[in-house]
């Protein structure tokens, strides 16, 4: 009889233990979910307000005063008076916020493309660092810069070699994005890792510029991308 007592006594105790393991266990689930969470929330949260608070500048070079020619790859249209180039470096703008600015040579491009070409190419045969008119802003004053081009001759116009020697963006964050007619960026990314070597510079967005006005929600998703 005192052996079944005891079979009984142990029977109900190990069924005890077993409850408050489970419970134990679900408790610790919650808890961790809860962790896991509020962790997510909270990086979610930082993460937004250090973009809020970033400083940011869309400077862009689309030569500007060229009716017809933005890239040397292509004749790139023009979309309600922008530039393709012209027309990302609004768009983005647009969205992100900040200030824009926009190089422009002190000595303007042909308007004939041929002749634009030409002149584009002199300049990066001879290595040339074209002057640009003095900006109404610092860009080193800024946190986050998105950077614009086109491609011209397969690489970075050469006023955008100018722009990198003059301003010394160490700690920067650089967004580029381009314009082209097949080269994609060319490199040109890595180049400008290469100039500006104590940025960092992030990867960039470039599309045709025969289809820049069709870039819209490509650029909504790199952005999102981005956190902007």
């Amino acid at each position: 009889m005192k052996k079944i007592i005891a079979l009984l006594l142990a029977v109900i105790l190990m069924l005890s233990l077993a409850a408050c393991s489970a419970s134990t266990a679900d408790n610790t689930d919650t808890t961790a979910s809860a962790v896991t969470n509020n962790t997510s929330a909270n990086t979610e949260t930082q993460t937004q307000e250090s973009t809020a608070d970033k400083k940011i500048l869309t400077v862009y070079f689309s030569a500007a005063n060229t009716a017809d020619v933005d890239a040397v790859s292509s004749a790139t249209p023009n979309y309600d008076g922008f530039g393709a180039t012209e027309y990302l470096a609004e768009y983005i703008h647009s969205k992100v916020g900040g200030d824009i600015a926009k190089l422009t040579p002190v000595k303007d491009y042909p308007l004939n493309y041929n002749d634009c070409a030409d002149a584009a190419k002199k300049e990066t045969d001879s290595n040339e660092r074209p002057e640009f008119q003095a900006l109404d802003i610092n860009p080193e004053d800024y946190d986050v810069i998105f950077v614009g081009y086109p491609m011209w001759w397969y690489t970075l116009p050469m006023v955008m070699y100018t722009f990198f020697d003059t301003y010394d963006l160490s700690g920067k964050t650089i967004i580029p994005f381009n314009t082209h007619e097949g080269s994609g960026d060319g490199g040109t990314y890595d180049d400008i890792k290469e100039l500006e070597p104590n940025a960092t510079v992030l990867d960039g967005f470039n599309v045709r510029g025969s289809s820049a006005d069709e870039a819209d929600s490509d650029l909504d998703k790199w952005l999102t991308g981005l956190n902007y």
